[in-house]
């Protein structure tokens, strides 16, 4: 059989590996949280998904493990003094690395929703088997998740740059409230992005293996 994981599943899993920490982190400065606190609540959802995960499968989980370390490397510039608006900026910084780790995993290794796909087939050895043999053999399929990758890592991206000159051009507490809602517009748009390319990879593929 030629199965895919669901779409729906992938991106279930994608957004608690991305959103869980960057949500607890601006979720907390939602609520009056300084940088320090909102950091360590994103590095806290991290690291709590890499150990759930890990007892749960006795795998090593990709995706919690990068955004434990953006988080722990924002804990570690939040030591930075600073004005408001350095501090503001600074929010930027945990997406564009998530951004950037999704970009560089299309080229080292294998993409970072390779992963989270992967997860899906746990409990089935021969689903694994077989979803790792199509990542070899299937030129078609390993694109499909370097574009998934490419795109998440570029909204990410394009997310924190955006943010960087509202941050300088409004106000402090206007800013606070641009930079969340930006935040939440981001991941709704890839999201639906994900769920539409995603079913149309999957039709593609049932198409091409009915032809053959």
């Amino acid at each position: 059989m030629n199965k895919t994981p669901g779409v729906l599943a992938i991106l279930k899993s994608l957004l608690w590996d991305v959103g869980l920490s960057l949500g607890a982190y601006f979720v907390a400065h939602w609520l009056g949280a300084s940088d320090y606190v909102a950091l360590l609540c994103g590095s806290v959802a991290a690291l709590a998904r890499v150990l759930w995960v890990a007892a749960r499968t006795r795998t090593f989980d990709v995706f919690a493990a990068v955004m434990l370390g953006v988080f722990l490397v924002g804990l570690g510039l939040s030591f930075l003094t600073g004005s408001a608006k350095f501090l503001l900026v600074k929010e930027s910084f945990g997406t564009g690395l998530a951004g950037l780790a999704f970009v560089v995993s299309c080229f080292v290794g294998r993409p970072l929703i390779y992963h989270a796909a992967l997860r899906m087939q746990e409990g089935d050895p021969a689903r694994a088997a077989e979803f790792d043999q199509r990542w070899r053999d299937q030129p078609g399929f390993r694109r499909t998740f370097r574009v998934m990758s490419a795109t998440w890592g570029v909204g990410l991206l394009f997310d924190a740059i955006v943010r960087i000159p509202l941050v300088l051009s409004l106000a402090t507490s206007t800013a606070v409230t641009v930079s969340t809602v930006l935040f939440v517009t981001t991941m709704v748009l890839l999201s639906l992005w994900t769920v539409r390319y995603a079913r149309r990879a999957q039709a593609r593929a049932a198409r091409l293996s009915a032809a053959a």
